[in-house]
């Protein structure tokens, strides 16, 4: 099969929409894991204990990956050089098996019991079932890394769908898995560890395949210029995406420390990660919207782009609102929790705060992939720092006040995702003028 490399110039809002939703799907899919996880430690014994533990473990990992989740990125806006690949494709070897390696031995017990209480502050009977999750998600940086470079490639050459399908072999591994485990009343420490290493091994090794089948791994037809082209090029321009993530990322790990330190402490950390993890399900079907603008930003006015990605964020939004205000929504939040009444009322405010998240998050996306695409990485890099340093702060005080933890989060969440992209905004505009 030979692939596309020209697109034709006219493209609508439909057209958008229409490659958009595979790849939403792809991040639709990958979130559901979350509640669907939540839910299966609902049902086990020691909930509370096990779904706050999970939810620091789970947060540590995701730090550790963070320096490669701007591979698909990369990869995307690389695929025009053979060269620029080969040399992303060594970068993403070397990052993903260093960060697995220091992933591994954070988890150790004689490691993990001292960094676990005296840097994170984590309550003392959650550090076994903490480090017993990272130790089984060891691998979790390699794996991420590899799916990521094949995917920024698929989506590259038009091949969404093959994403979306290696997606949902994910969340059906995971789902296999967790039903095991439930059945078999397994550790909810073990079946969250196992399930989501399992899933995204199967993840990386089917997004491998469609790759290779699609002919996405075969050099481009015509070589696009002033793209890195070895490992020390590909470093520089990679270097403050990677920064990005990792203040993210390390601010959110950050952030459950926090919470581990306000006075309803268990309550706070489970509520907000089961929370968070159902605000994710639909805020993250809105994130591939940077890759639509990374790839149509020369071809489609920015007016179009922005429209499409409010339009996206507008609608997930809506979604969010519902489900925080109706009573289906409410019958939602139980099935996710179980029959815990005091979660259930911890996390529906929090659900309500945070539904203009997924608006935030498609136009912090959109304007990330303007910048990306003129290669202004830097800019992306400053905002983020503004944002993350923004909801330390404010979560700390709130804190420090008596304020309830989750509420705490969810106020700090959404002032910080405002700084970022007035950080943004004002780059952007800077630059036009």
């Amino acid at each position: 099969m030979k692939l596309q490399e020209s697109q034709s110039k006219s493209v609508s809002l439909g057209t958008l929409w229409r490659e958009f939703l595979p790849l939403s799907l792809s991040d639709v899919t990958m979130a559901c894991g979350d509640p669907m996880m939540t839910t299966t430690l609902a049902y086990l014994p020691d909930a509370q204990n096990n779904l706050a533990a999970v939810g620091i473990a789970k947060s540590l990992a995701i730090f550790f990956e963070s320096p490669i989740i701007m591979i698909l990125h990369a990869a995307n806006a690389l695929a025009g050089s053979q060269d620029s690949r080969k040399a992303l494709w060594r970068f993403t070897l070397l990052v993903g098996g260093g960060l697995t390696f220091l992933l591994s031995l954070l988890g150790l017990p004689i490691i993990f019991n001292f960094v676990g209480v005296s840097l994170l502050g984590i309550p003392s009977a959650m550090l076994a079932t903490v480090s017993q999750v990272l130790l089984l998600m060891g691998g979790w940086p390699f794996a991420i890394a590899w799916r990521r470079y094949f995917q920024g490639l698929l989506i590259y050459h038009g091949q969404s769908g093959a994403v979306a399908k290696a997606s949902i072999c994910r969340l059906l591994t995971l789902a296999v898995i967790l039903t095991f485990g439930f059945f078999y009343q397994i550790s909810g420490g073990v079946i969250a560890g196992l399930g989501l290493m399992g899933g995204v091994i199967v993840e990386a090794i089917v997004v491998t395949i469609f790759a290779r089948r699609s002919g996405a791994i075969l050099p481009p037809q015509i070589e696009q210029p002033n793209l890195p082209r070895n490992l020390t090029q590909v470093w520089k321009f990679y270097l403050p995406l990677a920064n990005s993530m990792m203040v993210v990322w390390g601010g959110r790990a950050i952030l459950i420390s926090i919470l581990a330190r306000a006075e309803d402490a268990t309550i706070a950390i489970a509520a907000w990660s089961a929370a968070w993890g159902l605000v994710l399900v639909i805020a993250n079907s809105t994130r591939m919207v940077q890759q639509m603008v990374i790839k149509y930003r020369h071809q489609v006015s920015d007016r179009q782009l922005l429209t499409f990605a409010i339009s996206v964020g507008a609608a997930c939004s809506t979604v969010l609102l519902l489900i925080s205000l109706t009573p289906i929504g409410d019958r939602i939040v139980q099935s996710f929790i179980g029959n815990d009444l005091t979660l259930a009322k911890s996390i529906k405010p929090v659900l309500l705060i945070c539904a203009i998240v997924p608006l935030f998050v498609a136009l912090q996306n959109a304007i990330q992939g303007f910048l990306v695409s003129e290669n202004r990485t830097g800019h992306v890099n400053l905002s983020t720092w503004l944002g993350t340093g923004t909801l330390l702060i404010i979560t700390t005080f709130a804190i420090n006040k008596g304020m309830n933890g989750a509420m705490a989060a969810a106020i700090a969440m959404i002032t910080s995702m405002l700084v970022e992209i007035s950080c943004l905004l004002w780059k952007r505009v800077a630059k036009s003028q």
